[in-house]
């Protein structure tokens, strides 16, 4: 994948490739970037098929809007907690994977498949149920961002972070792949 120049370009980018690759559907999911001093991060009700540079809006630490036309994603605080949490992290992206979502509403851990998925797979925190958009929310997986890039929400859905918004990404399309050899796996053991 190649990298798009702007941070506008980049968020787009990585909107349309959750949505195509299946991460993300109708309106679920946010992303942001992280700058100096704001982020820029998807709005609320937006759909990543058809999201636009107008549709980004730019936030500070405190969630203040500093631009755009939208409202920023009911999410914003937990990609503002991550980044307190992570000085390290400049990606933020949540999605709804099937896959990864049904372990995180079933309350299960995943299994290490692929090689590729031993870093990231052996210990994913599940994050217990809150209300989505909720200040608990936030909080907890700002906590559990502090050891771990990828974490499982209980009844919700998969948050990553990476370096910047392209490892973000990348992780979140291995979690679900890594999910997805999980399901089959356990299929398959049941005959």
């Amino acid at each position: 994948m190649k990298k798009a120049a702007t941070p506008n370009a980049q968020i787009i980018q990585i909107c349309r490739d959750l949505h195509t690759r299946g991460l993300v559907s109708a309106y679920g999911g946010n992303v942001s970037l992280r700058m100096s001093s704001k982020i820029i991060i998807t709005p609320k009700g937006c759909s990543f098929a058809q999201i636009e540079e107008d549709d980004l809006v730019v936030v500070d630490y405190a969630g203040q809007v500093l631009f755009g036309a939208r409202e920023p994603s009911s999410e914003t605080h937990l990609h503002l907690e991550v980044y307190r949490h992570r000085p390290d992290a400049f990606g933020v992206v949540h999605t709804h994977p099937p896959a990864a979502t049904a372990f995180a509403y079933a309350g299960k851990t995943m299994t290490a498949i692929s090689p590729d998925s031993h870093h990231l797979a052996e210990n994913i925190p599940l994050v217990p149920p809150f209300a989505g958009g909720s200040a608990d929310l936030a909080q907890a997986v700002g906590k559990a961002s502090v050891d771990n890039d990828v974490i499982l929400l209980e009844k919700h859905g998969m948050v990553t972070l990476g370096a910047d918004l392209f490892m973000a990404y990348h992780l979140a399309e291995m979690a679900e792949d890594n999910a997805l050899m999980n399901l089959y796996i356990r299929l398959l053991n049941q005959d």
